[in-house]
C-alpha cells in the first residue's frame, strides 16, 4: 500500500477516482450524475489551486482524500475507496495521512457529513471525530419536488428535515421515529411540548 500526492502524471488516476465518488454519491442519493467531464475539470481545477490531495495504491489505484483550506481552516471535502478495496484501512490511513499534512500547519481538521450516510457519520466517529455547530437551513421560495423527499428528524426539540436516499440503511426504530416526528409536528405539536415528553420518558427510565 503506497500513499502519494497528486502531481502532474498521477493526475488521471485522482480524476478518475473522483467522477467514481460522485457516481456512487449520486447513485445512493437517487440522483443523476453530471457529465464526467464537468467532474474531470473539478478535479484538475482542484489539484492547480493547491488543494491536498493524497491518492493510495494497491498495485492500482485504490482511493483518494482531498482537503481544502478555507478561512485559516482545513476541510476534508471527500474521501474515496474503491469498492473492491474496501476493509483493507486504507480510508484510515488516507484520513491520518491528511491529519499528519493538516498538522505541520494546524490543529484541526473538520469536514462535513450528511446525516443520512450513516457509514460515513460511523466511520469518522470511530476515528475520533465529533459532531458540532452546523445546521443547513433552505427556504423554498417555489414549490420544488424536494417537498415530499424528506424525514423528519429533531434537535433539542426543533423540527428538522433531511432528504431520502435511495440507498439509506435506517433501522427499523429509526424509521419509525421518524415517522412519529413527523406526525408529532404535523398533529400542531410544539418543542417545548417535545422536550416536555422526552424529558419525562428519560426521568422514568433514571428512576
Amino acid at each position: 500500500m503506497v500513499f502519494t500526492p497528486v502531481k502532474d502524471g498521477n493526475l488521471p488516476d485522482f480524476q478518475e477516482l473522483y467522477i467514481e465518488f460522485f457516481r456512487e454519491l449520486r447513485g445512493k442519493q437517487g440522483w443523476r450524475p453530471d457529465e464526467e467531464e464537468s467532474y474531470r475539470k473539478e478535479a484538475e481545477t482542484y489539484f492547480k489551486r493547491g488543494d491536498i490531495i493524497f491518492l493510495a495504491y494497491v498495485k492500482e489505484p485504490a482511493g483518494f482524500i482531498r482537503l481544502s483550506s478555507r478561512e485559516g481552516c482545513y476541510w476534508v471535502e471527500e474521501i474515496y475507496v474503491r469498492p473492491e478495496f474496501r476493509g483493507l484501512g486504507i480510508g484510515r490511513a488516507l484520513v491520518e495521512r491528511a491529519e499528519e499534512e493538516v498538522g505541520k500547519h494546524d490543529d484541526s481538521l473538520y469536514l462535513f457529513v450528511l446525516p443520512q450516510d450513516k457509514d460515513a457519520v460511523a466511520f469518522w466517529k470511530r476515528l475520533g471525530y465529533d459532531t458540532i455547530n452546523t445546521i443547513e437551513l433552505v427556504k423554498n421560495l417555489k414549490p420544488t419536488p424536494r417537498d415530499s423527499g424528506f424525514h423528519t428528524v429533531e434537535l433539542l426539540g426543533e423540527r428538522f428535515r433531511i432528504f431520502r436516499w435511495k440507498g439509506e440503511e435506517f433501522t427499523e426504530k429509526e424509521k419509525r421515529f421518524m415517522e412519529l416526528l413527523d406526525e408529532f409536528y404535523k398533529k400542531g405539536g410544539t418543542k417545548e411540548e417535545f422536550l416536555m415528553l422526552v424529558n419525562r420518558a428519560l426521568e422514568g427510565w433514571l428512576d
